[in-house]
């Protein structure tokens, strides 16, 4: 991580879905922080959802709140599932060599902090920066933001083509104004939002907001019915609240909605006007922030990679990124990934598969497309199993009370995880 221009973080704080996630995304943490990799006077907090569907803006608001209240102790005065890796997708390990003095794995989660620290939110003043660890960003150089007397909210927006965003989301701009925001539309509406080069600005992650929108943001926790969003809420009787960050909001914010079409407005990707405190919500929000500013900040040389279900994709993502597996051996091939695994035999391993966190014996013969993850020595199971292109095979250690398991999982690269079971066709193990 360069040294230059790097941003000095106060707080990291990182939301989890699940509470049984939380000691362990600590623990990841803070081994980074004994790393330097991050300051040493930062305060590192692992925030679980108060409720299990709180949505982004819901978990962002309660963070907020938790952050707040650990920055006033300190000071003195007196809170998505990922397939193919078990700590989720921000510490997915990564095939990537850095140049830290310690050693240490990479994971999705060092390469996003990496970016922000030294690409983007560099030079930024007092405020709050959230992003979603479902990312990872490639920014080429650091990006010159202009920051003087700013006050109001800046995204970040990296290209991308249209056939892309159709299942995501994208900033429709005009000059420097955010118009508005449109999530899963059709391509024609898509179209729309396509710049000169005839790519689209993303929803790429990144939102910073200033202080005094943070301050503002702070007291949604004695707002109702946005206090729904946070623990404290939640614990004086207000029903659980379920808002999106960008489509709740942001879209607030954006130019072209007048308040009466952000309150009665239909949208994919956010509940209902007419369902439970629905209306009463955006109005809420509309009280609260209609007046701030919103501006984007568009990086045409930036690269956005979502961290799909798709197991296919994953694999492609870890035999495409980093460096080549330094092994000096004939059994495994150019184009292939070893991470943080030992061979032992007669164990071959071809181009375009992946092994990690396994310690297998052979006889044993990965093929393309495979990902081998969680395996060792006790797994003999894996020499039994007609191994073809396109598996993937992990081992999960679970705890059910006092007894400890191994349980593995078993799927084709191709399967579809996101299809409800009354589309599914093809069944699973698809290769």
């Amino acid at each position: 991580m360069a040294d230059k221009g790097l941003l000095k973080w106060t707080v990291i704080v990182l939301t989890c879905q699940h509470r049984d996630s939380v000691y362990a995304f600590q623990r990841e943490l803070e081994v980074r922080q004994k790393r330097g990799v991050l300051p040493e006077d930062a305060l590192l907090l692992t925030v679980p959802d108060p409720h299990a569907r709180l949505g982004s803006g819901g978990a962002t608001l309660n963070a907020l709140l938790v952050a707040a209240e650990h920055l006033s102790a300190r000071a003195g005065y007196s809170g998505r599932d990922f397939p193919w890796d078990g700590c989720s997708r921000a510490f997915c390990w990564m095939p990537v060599q850095r140049s830290d003095a310690v050693e240490g794995a990479v994971c999705c989660l060092d390469l996003l902090l990496d970016c922000l620290s030294t690409k983007i939110c560099a030079g930024s003043p007092p405020g709050v920066w959230v992003c979603s660890t479902d990312v990872i960003l490639n920014i080429p150089t650091r990006q010159l933001i202009s920051w003087d007397g700013f006050s109001g909210v800046r995204v970040v927006a990296l290209p991308g083509d249209v056939s892309f965003a159709v299942n995501h989301g994208v900033y429709l701009t005009d000059a420097e104004v955010l118009c508005n925001i449109i999530y899963k539309g059709s391509k024609e509406k898509i179209s729309c939002a396509a710049l000169p080069d005839g790519k689209v600005p993303l929803v790429s992650g990144p939102v910073f907001f200033s202080r005094t929108v943070a301050e503002k943001l702070l007291q949604t926790h004695v707002t109702s019915p946005l206090d729904g969003c946070t623990y404290l809420g939640m614990d004086s009787g207000a029903p659980p609240l379920e808002i999106s960050l960008f489509l709740d909001i942001l879209l607030c914010l954006c130019s072209d909605l007048t308040e009466r079409e952000f309150i009665n407005g239909e949208r994919t990707g956010c509940s209902s006007p007419s369902g439970p405190q629905g209306a009463v919500v955006r109005s809420s929000l509309c009280f609260s922030e209609r007046s701030l500013c919103l501006l984007p900040v568009y990086i045409p040389d930036g690269c956005y990679d979502y961290l799909t279900q798709s197991g296919r994709e994953h694999v492609i993502r870890l035999t495409e990124t980093g460096t080549e597996t330094m092994i000096d051996v004939k059994s495994v091939a150019e184009g292939s990934r070893v991470i943080n695994s030992i061979l032992e035999g007669d164990v071959h391993v071809s181009a375009g598969a992946v092994v990690q966190h396994c310690h297998l014996q052979g006889p044993v013969q990965v093929h393309s497309g495979c990902l081998l993850s969680g395996l060792d020595l006790t797994s003999s199971c894996i020499q039994r199993l007609p191994l073809s292109s396109d598996i993937i095979i992990q081992g999960h250690r679970v705890m059910l009370g006092e007894l400890k398991l191994t349980v593995f999982t078993a799927f084709g690269a191709h399967d579809n995880l996101e299809v409800s079971l009354e589309l599914l066709t093809k069944g699973f193990l698809n290769f």
